[in-house]
């Protein structure tokens, strides 16, 4: 299946989408610091990525787009109240969909099915 990195600051939310995902069938990272992530990300590519727009001391489209210096991945953003300037800025940088908090594991799971079925954007 696929490989996955999850990025969400608030623990229980990361290790809920790890468990999802994982029983899946995918293979999943999960982090709660983006420094930590990125890291991990300099020596993995992963096939999807779940992010938090709101992470501690860092808007996640700013970690979207160190991501995007590194490699092209599909992503998924998460957030507890989205914005229109944030999803038009999300779009842009060619989020594949979103995701409201609090959490539904139906959606995740219809979410992460639906980028890991379609085929990458840019190989």
């Amino acid at each position: 299946m696929g490989l996955v990195v999850v990025l969400d600051d608030e623990l229980d939310a990361c290790r809920l989408m790890q468990r999802v995902i994982s029983a899946m069938g995918h293979e999943v990272h999960g982090f709660t610091d983006h420094h930590d992530a990125l890291e991990w990300l300099r020596g993995n590519r992963p096939d999807l990525a779940v992010i938090d727009i709101k992470l501690r001391g860092v808007n996640g489209l700013n970690v979207l787009e160190s991501i995007q210096q590194l490699f092209s991945t599909k992503v998924i953003m998460i957030s507890g109240c989205l914005t229109e300037e944030a999803v038009e800025r999300a779009m842009k940088m060619g989020v594949e969909d979103f995701l409201s908090k609090p959490l539904e594991i139906a959606d995740l799971e219809e979410l992460v099915n639906r980028a890991l079925v379609k085929p990458p954007a840019d190989g």
